[in-house]
């Protein structure tokens, strides 16, 4: 009987520290000051709103390079909605990941953020763009030789 109080209580703490739905909404808190950032082409904001993980792994010019590429390729974002999302907590780190469906200027794609921490100690650390779009062509590859590119079999 009191290892069933004691495994209730225990259970009761893990949820409160791990509130799936408070990181829900401050992740998507999140997400909109980060889309509105993006849409108004603003690297300096996007950037403070990066975690130091993200920082470490993806330099600043880096960075800069990646939504110069997706804001000309796909433009502000004209709406977002939330596709899915997952959190998980696995040895102390509490995991976010929200798919938004997203229909930008010039095409849709999907945006995967990823959220390490909870509440207000929640920090970016992922953010991953998939679009058509953003495929290389063939002319893309010719771009950078100033000539067109032979494609096999033509």
């Amino acid at each position: 009987m009191i290892s069933r109080i004691l495994l209730a209580v225990f259970g009761a703490f893990a949820l409160v520290a791990c509130n799936p739905i408070e990181n829900l909404d401050q992740s998507e808190a999140r997400i909109t000051q980060f889309e509105n950032a993006y849409s108004a082409e603003d690297v300096d904001a996007l950037w403070r709103l990066s975690s130091e993980d993200l920082r470490e792994v993806t330099p600043r010019e880096e960075f800069e390079d990646f939504v110069t590429v997706f804001i000309s390729r796909l433009g502000a974002i004209k709406s977002s909605s939330r596709a899915s999302f997952n959190v998980n907590s696995n040895n102390g780190v509490t995991s976010t990941v929200i798919v938004m469906d997203t229909e930008f200027e010039l095409g849709e794609g999907t945006q995967t953020y990823t959220f390490h921490g909870n509440g207000e100690d929640m920090k970016l650390v992922g953010w991953f763009v998939n679009s058509p779009r953003l495929m290389v062509t063939v002319d893309d590859l010719g771009a950078d030789e100033g000539e067109p590119v032979e494609v096999p079999g033509n």
